[in-house]
């Protein structure tokens, strides 16, 4: 891993759970964002780690994510994420542009649950002008993180670019870390791989913001069954690449981390083989 001690800083990030740097390449003059893991009195945090692994799983179901690169810099470990805003590009954070519509605000504090939660939340995104143009990656974006487990997909963790007038694009995925348990260290990890009834339960109580709660979850469970009922079209390519996953590639991919330890290995290979199945369960498809 190489040591970028020496960049230039150039700002903190903004408002985060994640401390960040944001940093400009010596000799490209590129952009670049480093996150480092969160430090919790109980317990550990891989999430820097999870960042990589997430957008290789990403590449592999034929996604935009970022480029992430594990570094160190003044001797701490944290994920390097190259800058995808392309230079000159107006742009806006999902969050901020739903809070515009009325009643959203009332909306992230009711006390809806399930698919009317689910419901009202996509009725707020088809208010955006946009959505037809948006619809597909942002559905594609859900089922991406139901299958990395992801945590922590507020609406201020997705971005739409304003290319034009005309067009508007959904952004790279990013801010991928907080998922594939990265919270667990390798004795709570094993206690998982060797447990069916302890990892089954984690996957029942498995929940999403789906990018549009801040503070509220659906389960996993819930957000598929909706998506797959009143999204069937957009689904179906996305659907399609996660029963295709090429695991080959991935475990692959996996052993050649040194970073990682033995029992992370074991189970990333394990948790997406079984998320990847619970999902095409969920759908009825299942295997």
């Amino acid at each position: 891993m190489k040591d970028i001690s020496s960049w230039e800083r150039i700002g903190f990030g903004g408002k985060s759970t994640l401390e960040k740097e944001e940093l400009i390449h010596p000799i490209t003059k590129e952009l670049y964002l480093i996150k480092y893991p969160r430090q919790f009195k109980v317990g550990v945090s891989w999430e820097d780690i999870t960042e990589l692994i997430a957008a290789d799983i990403g590449r592999l179901l034929g996604l935009k994510v970022m480029d992430v690169e594990i570094v160190f810099r003044n001797e701490r470990r944290g994920s390097l994420l190259k800058n995808f805003i392309p230079k000159g590009v107006m742009n806006e954070e999902g969050g901020s542009l739903l809070s515009m519509f009325d009643g959203y605000e009332g909306f992230i504090e009711s006390s809806l649950t399930v698919e009317e939660l689910i419901e009202q939340g996509f009725q707020y995104m088809k208010q955006l002008h946009f959505w037809e143009q948006i619809k597909q990656d942002f559905i594609e974006m859900n089922y991406f993180d139901i299958l990395i487990g992801n945590q922590d997909r507020h609406p201020y963790n997705w971005i739409i670019l304003f290319e034009s007038i005309e067009k508007q694009s959904f952004s790279t995925i990013y801010d991928n870390g907080a998922s594939l348990g990265f919270r667990f260290d390798d004795q709570q990890l094993l206690a998982h791989i060797t447990d069916r009834n302890k990892l089954e339960k984690y996957m029942r109580k498995s929940t999403v913001k789906g990018g549009l709660f801040e503070k509220k979850k659906v389960k996993s469970i819930d957000m598929i069954q909706y998506l797959s009922k009143y999204y069937k079209n957009e689904s179906k390519s996305i659907v399609e690449r996660i029963k295709q996953f090429d695991f080959e590639i991935f475990n692959k991919m996996i052993d050649e981390y040194e970073i990682l330890s033995d029992i992370q290995k074991q189970w990333l290979k394990l948790i997406i083989s079984f998320r990847r199945k619970s999902i095409l369960q969920w759908l009825g498809e299942g295997e």
